[in-house]
């Protein structure tokens, strides 16, 4: 068998490489640059549909992983921030799911976000369907299309069987985006910087964290369910978009300053690492900020009665010499 991931160079698609059976299915990785992904690998722009259907067609793989995405904002500044942010989650996602039609793979995964819910949503998120998106910002609206055009595509078409997962936070080895909670507070605290907490809303309200293990245990999981499902039963007569997608969040949620107390212990207490209180910063509250994140899960956990996520600091005693090694 043949996986291909897109968004080789993110820490989501270096971990799946590494944790899918190669001597079960050949892997191998698209995107702009390979940086650490474990496999096979072609440079591909999913932004242009002409070499990602030539792509397809000479690979020809079974089941697709779509991982791609801009994520972090600040990667999109500019003047044409907007719309690269949109061409490449909206537009590219429409890309890989074409190209995924037309050469015949069967099951397409779609790595989406709660986020897609978007700051008006009222938890808990469910996942039976897509809460009407009223406000939020680029990188929330550009999810949430995302998670509209593959749930079209599962309603119009009997092949590839698609899931789509809204994860919550992930974290875990290998993620070098130092805005994030999680890898920038374990960098500060080990570089004896000052860690940072935003206050108001930001700061306050909770989020959930995946670990890395069990969102890729996830994703695989929504990869075997074409097997089992295909599109058809989880169509709606009632016109609406397919069902097929899934939340994949985790029953522990912190706030901010709990993630970073959490990390500080394990860092002192397991590793010998003392570092600097963290320093409340101003922060304006914003209209596109979502409150307090609570997902439903019993969908995907009756689709996979095994998944129960790790608490943060289990995850994190697993995360945090990885960083060691390579901030030493």
């Amino acid at each position: 068998m043949k996986t291909l991931i897109t968004g080789a160079s993110g820490f989501l698609a270096r971990g799946l490489a590494q944790h899918l059976d190669p001597t079960k299915t050949k892997v191998l990785g698209i995107g702009r640059q390979a940086g650490a992904f474990a496999g096979a690998f072609t440079a591909l722009d999913i932004t242009d549909f002409a070499a990602t259907l030539a792509l397809f067609e000479q690979e020809r793989p079974e089941v697709v992983y779509h991982l791609a995405a801009l994520s972090v904002l600040q990667a999109a500044s500019g003047p044409e921030g907007a719309r690269v942010m949109l061409e490449t989650n909206v537009a590219g996602t429409w890309n890989i799911l074409e190209a995924s039609l037309r050469v015949g793979v069967r099951a397409v995964v779609v790595a989406s976000s709660d986020k897609q819910y978007g700051a008006l949503a009222t938890p808990p998120y469910d996942d039976t369907d897509s809460t009407a998106f009223l406000n939020g910002g680029l990188y929330e609206l550009s999810k949430a299309q995302q998670d509209q055009v593959a749930r079209l595509y599962a309603g119009l078409y009997e092949t590839p069987a698609i899931r789509v997962a809204r994860l919550a936070n992930v974290y875990g080895p290998g993620d070098t985006h130092w805005s994030r909670i999680v890898p920038g507070t374990i960098r500060r605290t080990v570089q004896q910087e000052t860690p940072r907490i935003t206050a108001g809303p930001a700061g306050e309200a909770l989020r959930e964290y995946v670990f890395l293990d069990d969102a890729l245990e996830a994703l695989v999981a929504l990869a075997n369910d074409e097997q089992r499902r295909g599109n058809v039963p989880l169509r709606r007569e009632d016109g609406k978009l397919a069902r097929v997608a899934f939340n994949i969040g985790s029953p522990h949620r912190h706030a901010a300053a709990e993630v970073i107390q959490t990390i500080q212990t394990v860092l002192r207490e397991e590793f010998g690492v003392t570092g600097m209180a963290p320093q409340v910063q101003p922060g304006t509250p914003g209209v596109f900020e979502p409150g307090s994140q609570f997902s439903k899960l019993e969908r995907f956990q009756a689709l996979l009665p095994s998944y129960a996520p790790r608490p943060l600091i289990e995850g994190l005693r697993l995360t945090i010499p990885w960083y060691l090694a390579q901030l030493r």
